[in-house]
């Protein structure tokens, strides 16, 4: 969109590019005496870029669930979380993996790499699925290439409960663990309890227990084809699910205080993370529900905007539902409205206005002149689907620009 804003998102853009992208090389062969189990944990602490010792002294135990198998026994996958601690400041990481037996070895690959990929394509249908693999496939085109990797900060997702429903943000925009970085999580709470999927994909269940009485809660986690990764922490009552592809709006259980693989609750709620294929990233500037995220000094703190219109921590968001790829929120940067022209630029007639907050699908665009706005100066103009024209300076978008060139 604009060119401080597009500086900005280059940076950061470049800045998981260059910490998230996997090795190429990413399947794992065990030495010829290793178990299966011991594979997987290897390529985990391959993953995290630390030491046996330094993951240990964290207070952080592996953890290797195997899912499925095949009937012949050569082939494996499932879920390698690294446990941590029930303590406030101390959240679990955790990895999907594929696993192939070879003679006299396995090789392991985890989720969010090439040898993944390719071992999806070789699996069993009874070990990884058709629409599975359809699924990380798309991902992976998104996310695999350092040359594409930037996704839309318009993540393409709801607010993770019922549309048209407001629940609280407890706390906004802060870390997986609390006060780490990047701020990748919100806790939401309120209406019903019943957490909803954000987005269609495929759902895991990483961890599950009764450990706080009753029904089982625990965690789950959706792989989205767009390249994003959604997690919901802290559920209770887990519900069945129809296989591991969902949905839209699959309900995934209620918020909770579960602690299955680690971390702290002081309320029922739903810890929420964004990742980018498997590498957390910040909400800052990212919207879901038609709701753009924005980070406060501090973690927990900052804000939701809906055009103008500012929700701060300890206020509901209504879930207005996904914001659609070629859309845009309209943003008076506090005036009540933006005028519509003939053409793209102030030299062209007015031809109408349209209210804060409204949003508008946009067909292509073409550079005018230039203006200032909140997400900075550009001379971005969009062509709305009703042939009038927008200045990108007061439309939220995500991405640079939408459609073609006019």
């Amino acid at each position: 969109m604009l060119r401080a804003r597009h500086a900005l998102l280059a940076a950061v853009v470049l800045a998981v590019t260059v910490t998230a992208a996997p090795p190429v090389a990413a399947a794992t062969p065990a030495a010829p005496s290793q178990t299966l189990d011991q594979t997987v944990i290897a390529a985990m602490v391959a993953r995290t870029g630390k030491d046996r010792t330094a993951i240990a002294a964290a207070g952080r135990t592996p953890q290797v669930t195997i899912q499925r198998r095949d009937a012949a026994g050569g082939w494996a996958f499932g879920v390698a979380v690294l446990r941590a601690p029930r303590v406030e400041g101390q959240y679990p990481d955790a990895w999907l993996f594929l696993a192939q037996r070879r003679p006299g070895r396995w090789t392991v690959a985890l989720d969010n790499s090439q040898g993944f990929i390719d071992l999806a394509r070789r699996a069993p249908a009874a070990v990884f699925g058709a629409r599975e693999r359809a699924t990380f496939e798309a991902a992976w085109r998104v996310n695999g290439d350092v040359t594409i990797q930037a996704v839309s900060n318009n993540t393409g997702l709801r607010l993770p409960y019922a549309i048209g429903a407001t629940w609280n943000m407890g706390g906004g925009p802060h870390g997986w663990a609390g006060s780490d970085t990047p701020y990748s999580s919100v806790d939401l709470s309120g209406g019903d309890g019943v957490v909803r999927a954000a987005g269609g994909g495929s759902v895991y269940t990483i961890c599950a227990d009764s450990s706080n009485g009753g029904t089982p809660g625990g965690w789950r986690r959706i792989y989205h084809p767009n390249g994003y990764t959604t997690d919901y922490y802290h559920l209770w009552n887990l519900t069945s699910l129809p296989g591991t592809s969902i949905t839209e709006g699959t309900s995934l259980g209620n918020i909770g205080k579960n602690l299955c693989n680690g971390g702290s609750a002081s309320g029922p709620h739903v810890h929420w993370g964004i990742l980018s294929g498997t590498t957390r990233v910040g909400w800052h500037w990212r919207s879901a529900g038609q709701w753009v995220f924005w980070n406060g000094a501090a973690a927990y703190g900052g804000y939701a905007l809906h055009g103008s219109t500012q929700r701060n921590v300890g206020t509901g968001l209504y879930n207005y539902g996904a914001l659609g790829a070629n859309q845009g929120i309209v943003d008076a940067n506090g005036g009540g409205f933006v005028n519509k022209r003939s053409g793209p630029g102030t030299g062209y007639p007015v031809v109408g206005s349209v209210n804060d907050g409204t949003v508008v699908t946009i067909s292509c665009w073409r550079n005018g002149t230039t203006h200032s706005g909140r997400w900075g100066t550009t001379s971005v103009w969009n062509r709305l689907t009703d042939g009038t024209w927008l200045t990108d300076a007061f439309v939220y978008t995500g991405v640079n620009t939408i459609g073609p060139n006019c």
